[in-house]
């Protein structure tokens, strides 16, 4: 594995994204099966379509997957990883203009806490941190430790 592979354009680590690592997907196959097992078929008659929620859970499990935003994931057409190509970028941190209108525009509410870890400790330090943030159970985008394990 490339130094760069598990780190988005944005600074965000890929290693501790739901969509990469499988948490969301196994999320869904433990709620489907805790359903199944518990018999919440026959409880939810009333509250809600039991079918439609499986359903949604099985959309879940074959969908919520991502290959990193370094290999064509994350979202489409995303302006950051645009801009970082267009300047032959890895991540937005290493551009003179950051931060600039358009990275603050997609940026998660604690990206600038990364940039100044990035910029006190260095690139490699910084991948290795948030690697061991990653195996610690930090999931990026609820910016905690999600209580659920892939």
């Amino acid at each position: 594995m490339e130094k760069y592979d598990l780190v988005a354009p944005c600074g965000d680590y890929c290693g501790s994204c739901g969509q990469y690592n499988r948490l969301i997907v196994e999320t869904a196959k433990q709620m489907r099966e805790f359903a199944e097992l518990y018999g919440f078929e026959f409880r939810s008659k009333g509250a809600f379509d039991f079918k439609q929620f499986v359903k949604g859970l099985d959309w879940f499990i074959e969908n919520a997957k991502c290959p990193s935003c370094q290999q064509d994931g994350g979202p489409p057409g995303c302006e950051v990883r645009k801009c970082c190509s267009e300047k032959g970028l890895h991540i937005c941190f290493e551009c003179e203009e950051f931060p600039c209108p358009t990275f603050k525009e997609y940026a998660d509410p604690d990206t600038m806490d990364r940039y100044n870890r990035f910029k006190e400790i260095g690139f490699e330090k910084w991948v290795e941190e948030q690697a061991q943030k990653a195996k610690e159970g930090y999931e990026i985008h609820l910016q905690k430790v999600a209580s659920l394990k892939p």
